[in-house]
C-alpha cells in the first residue's frame, strides 16, 4: 500500500514529556501522537512501518529510526507476535507509562507579591487539574509492562555464538560501538528479538547492503545495534522490498 485509504479521524495524545523531550526528533514526536491514537483505540498501534511511511509522506527507513528511538526512550514496546515456526505474524506498538509521567512544575518567583486584593478567590491549583486529564492511560498496557535488566551479561541467552558474530561485524565507531552500556543494550534486545535463523540471514543480508551504501561507508546514521534490533533497521534493504 503505497498511501492509507484515508486519514484516521482518532484523536492523538502527546504528553509534556515526551513533547519537550529534546533528544527526540520532532518528527518521533508525531509518530508518537499516531501510536496513542491508534492505541487508544485498538490498545495497541497495529500500523507497519510501511503503512505509518505512506501516512507522513516518509520513507520506511525514516519510520524504522523513528520508533527505535522511541522505544530506545522508554516511550513505546514493540511486541512481535510469531506463530508456531516463529515466523513473524504481527507486530504491536503499545504506548508505556514513561511518556505519561507528569513534568515538575516550574518553580514560582517567590519575590512575586499577593494580590492586593484580599477577597480575590485562591485559584484552584492547575498542577492538580492537569495530572487529572493527562494521567489518565489512553490504551491498554502489556501485562507486566517493561522489565528493567540491569545485570551485567556478558552474552545472550538465546544464540549467543550468532550475537557474537553479529557485535563483531556491526559497522560503526568501534570506541561507541565496545562500550560496555551498549553491548548490555544490545545483548537486552537480541534477546527480546529472539530472531529465527531465517531473520538472522534476512538481517545479515541487509546489513551487508547497508555497510556498502554512501552513508553507512562514511559512518554516517549508523544506529547502535540495540536501535536497529528494537527498531527492525533490516526493514526495506532485503530482496523483494
Amino acid at each position: 500500500m503505497d498511501k492509507p485509504p484515508k486519514y484516521p479521524g482518532y484523536t492523538a495524545l502527546l504528553p509534556p514529556r515526551v513533547r519537550y523531550d529534546k533528544a527526540l526528533r520532532p518528527n518521533a514526536k508525531l509518530l508518537y501522537a499516531e501510536i496513542s491514537a491508534m492505541a487508544d483505540v485498538t490498545g495497541f498501534c497495529w500500523a507497519s512501518n510501511r503503512y505509518l511511511a505512506a501516512l507522513f509522506g516518509v520513507s520506511k527507513g525514516t519510520v524504522t529510526e523513528l520508533l527505535a528511538q522511541l522505544a530506545e526512550r522508554g516511550y513505546i514496546e514493540i511486541e512481535v507476535l510469531r506463530d508456531e515456526k516463529n515466523a513473524v505474524q504481527e507486530r504491536r506498538v503499545y504506548v508505556t507509562d514513561a511518556g505519561l509521567i507528569h513534568l515538575p512544575p516550574i518553580a514560582k518567583n517567590r519575590d512575586t507579591p499577593p494580590p492586593k486584593n484580599p477577597d480575590t478567590p485562591i485559584p484552584k491549583n492547575p498542577e492538580e487539574n492537569d495530572k487529572k486529564e493527562n494521567n489518565v492511560p489512553p490504551y491498554s498496557p502489556p501485562k507486566g509492562g517493561r522489565a528493567r535488566r540491569d545485570e551485567h551479561k556478558a552474552a545472550p541467552d538465546y544464540m549467543p555464538e550468532a550475537f557474537e558474530k553479529l557485535w563483531q561485524w556491526y559497522p560503526g565507531d568501534p570506541e561507541r560501538h565496545a562500550k560496555r552500556g551498549n553491548r548490555q543494550r544490545a545483548i537486552r534486545a537480541w534477546d527480546k528479538l529472539h530472531p529465527a535463523p531465517e531473520l538472522i540471514d534476512t538481517i545479515a543480508d541487509a546489513l551487508a547492503r547497508q555497510a556498502a551504501s554512501d552513508e553507512w561507508a562514511e559512518g554516517v546514521g549508523i544506529p547502535h545495534l540495540s536501535t536497529y534490533l528494537n527498531g527492525y533497521g533490516w526493514e526495506g534493504w532485503t530482496d523483494g522490498e
